[in-house]
């Protein structure tokens, strides 16, 4: 009996520890999807961090004097940003590559280079980040990032740069709290270290060892285990290329602390279960002595089978002690394991009993709320209602009301934690439903967001300063039109009749120009408008202008056809010349008329009066109007022909180009 307990003991010990190095290998699985996951978090800060230095730079350059070049109203709105730079260094370049000036020195000499790699803006024309550099200025490593200041025609041919604050690449991979023992690094598109939360200064210039470099250029993102990290650690590293500024993170933890769980499970285990089995053999070896000596005293004998009785239940016995003895041990390493991930990615976790209202958190959910759970009182929906904002209940209670319905639970809402501090969370979980429907328990994740959001303010306050300097554009240039036109209309008084008669002429056209650039600027939002809507208000300013009152002007325009403002603008004035020139030499009502498919439009105007004489051609005409209008249908790749007759009738077919399509600028025009 004492043998056969001992065997089964000694077994079931085995499974035991089998289950729990199972169970760590789950969890070690487990923690390494988590990984990935942080590191893909720690890479989107990372283009956060870009995408606020991209803001700050296209504010700048939305201003219309530094679009024109100025490098002292470029110092002056580096100036005006005031906190908002941080001390950082901006920079405004002029092709192919060479500063004008920065915000540490000033206006600067001819020759002075750009950071290296940041001259592609010029090529691109779009934004460009460079890989790690040592500093023009300072000579410590650094990176930077450029916009180009777009022109209507052809390359850019000024940049804004700014180089970023590496410290801040360093804080954004300290806000996941790391386990103890974890670093994280930041990467170039060329796998060089470009700040790191160890060792910074040693590290910084090195490249990444070889499998993460060689995994981030085939797969972008992935897991290396056993990896000799740049401290000399054994460590299991996650890596994950950030999406939009192709940087990318890596995430390195020492191996050690996934043995150590494995090895405190075995050794809890042994510690457990090995006095337990110890005591059930010692307590089998006793009674098996006393059942011997009882059975024997027996009349009629009869030992042999009731020992075996006795024996098969202490088996069973010690089996099943064993065997609670694994699940246990197992059960407390998956728990360790799941809290140390949560821990590291900051995702509190959290179960919503439905039927009994009970709620669980796990450790990380009371850190993210900043609260102590000894001292926090019962856990209840009304205690996290107390949490919520009382402006952000309705859309908490709407997201719960979503769920029961749909099954899924979504939502973004404010709370204010333990300390007082407002914080965004986002809250993302399922609804567990029993087999007829009734809903039994809502589980979940809970997410702090707080920086995208105040990324995502600060971006759009950005963008509001930008809408602003175009509209002080704008006027500008309205003010200019009109000084303009002023001054010629003024020279035309003491003309000779002649050069009058030319100048008012020139003055009724910056007229019609004026008008087209307002209209433009004061249509539809996006980037481009209808040309239904641009036509009517031209004609109603037309209908307005001096001297055309009397005379009607009749549209008939079908809507749908959506052009850029640089095709706008050329249609606008184009519409503009040929009804002017129906003014001065037609007659009667003049009609315009747009129509178009999905291959091309046509604009025509036609009036009530004689018409164009036999043979005449629009290319050799010497009208200034008819030449203008005639450029204009060129730029938009079009034609311009005329109808010979009563009624004087011109037509322009145009073709529809894709938006992407440049319009070129024609040659003729600009002879």
């Amino acid at each position: 009996m004492l043998v056969l307990v001992t065997t089964l003991t000694a077994a079931l010990l085995s499974l035991a520890g089998l289950a729990v190095w199972e169970a760590h290998e789950t969890s070690r699985q487990r923690a390494a999807e988590q990984m990935l996951g942080t590191a893909r978090a720690m890479a989107l800060l990372v283009d956060q961090e870009f995408a606020r230095a991209e803001a700050l730079l296209q504010g700048v350059a939305a201003d219309p004097d530094v679009a024109a070049g100025d490098a002292q109203a470029f110092l002056n709105s580096a100036t005006r940003l005031g906190r908002a730079l941080d001390g950082l260094v901006m920079a405004m370049a002029e092709a192919p590559g060479f500063q004008l000036a920065n915000t540490l020195r000033g206006t600067l000499p001819p020759g002075h280079p750009m950071a290296p790699g940041l001259d592609a803006v010029f090529g691109t024309g779009r934004t460009t980040i460079s890989n790690l550099y040592s500093g023009t200025v300072t000579g410590r490593p650094a990176v930077s990032i450029a916009v180009p200041i777009p022109r209507e025609e052809g390359p850019p041919r000024y940049a804004i740069g700014i180089t970023l604050n590496r410290a801040r690449l360093t804080e954004a991979l300290t806000r996941q709290h790391l386990p103890p023992g974890a670093v994280a690094a930041v990467l170039d598109g060329r796998h060089v270290v470009v700040a790191r939360t160890r060792r910074e200064e040693e590290v910084v210039g090195l490249p990444a060892t070889p499998a993460v470099a060689r995994g981030l250029a085939e797969r972008g993102e992935g897991v290396v285990e056993k990896l000799v990290n740049q401290d000399g650690e054994v460590s299991v590293v996650a890596y994950a290329r950030a999406p939009t500024s192709g940087y990318a993170v890596a995430l390195a933890v020492p191996e050690a602390l996934f043995a150590q769980a494995r090895n405190a499970s075995l050794t809890q285990l042994a510690t457990q279960a090995l006095p337990v089995a110890a005591g059930g053999l010692l307590l089998a070896f006793l009674l098996g002595l006393r059942l011997r000596g009882a059975l024997a005293a027996l009349p009629g004998g009869g030992a042999g089978p009731r020992i075996a009785e006795v024996e098969e239940l202490a088996r069973a016995l010690s089996a099943a002690n064993a065997a609670r003895a694994g699940s246990e041990a197992a059960l407390r390493d998956r728990t360790a394991w799941l809290e140390a991930t949560q821990r590291a990615a900051q995702v509190g976790t959290w179960d919503h009993d439905l039927r009994t209202r009970e709620v669980r958190w796990s450790e990380t959910m009371w850190t993210l709320y900043g609260l102590d759970p000894a001292g926090a009182g019962p856990l209840t929906p009304r205690f996290f209602r107390s949490l919520v904002l009382e402006e952000d209940l309705p859309a908490v209670d709407a997201g719960m009301a979503e769920a029961l319905r749909s099954g899924t639970y979504a939502l973004e809402f404010r709370i204010r934690r333990g300390d007082g501090a407002v914080r965004w969370m986002r809250a993302q979980g399922v609804l567990e439903r029993a087999e007829d429907g009734t809903p039994l328990r809502l589980l979940g994740a809970n997410l702090d967001i707080t920086e995208r959001r105040e990324l995502a303010a600060e971006r759009e306050a950005l963008l509001a300063q930008k809408d602003l300097l175009v509209q002080e554009m704008h006027h500008r240039v309205k003010n200019s039109l009109q000084l303009v036109q002023g001054l010629l209309l003024l020279q035309a008084r003491g003309a000779e009749p002649g050069l009058a008669a030319r100048l008012r002429e020139a003055a009724g056209r910056i007229v019609s120009i004026a008008s087209v650039h307002r209209r433009l600027y004061e249509g539809g939002p996006g980037p481009q408008q209808d040309a239904a809507d641009h036509l009517a208000g031209l004609v109603e300013d037309l209908s307005r202008s001096v001297g055309h009152a009397a005379r009607e002007i009749r549209l008939e325009a079908a809507p749908g056809l959506r052009l850029s403002p640089e095709r706008m603008a050329a249609l606008g004035l184009l519409a503009t010349e040929l009804v002017t020139n129906a003014l001065k030499h037609g007659a009667g009502c003049i009609t315009l008329r747009l129509a178009h498919d999905a291959e091309q439009a046509e604009l025509v105007v036609q009036d009530e009066g004689p018409g164009f004489p036999p043979g005449f051609d629009p290319a050799r005409s010497q009208g200034l109007g008819m030449r203008v209008a005639l450029a204009m249908a060129r730029q938009l790749r079009g034609t311009l022909r005329v109808a010979e007759g009563p009624g004087g009738r011109v037509t322009a077919m145009l073709p529809i180009l894709p938006p992407s399509s440049p319009t070129p600028a024609d040659p003729a025009a600009s002879r």
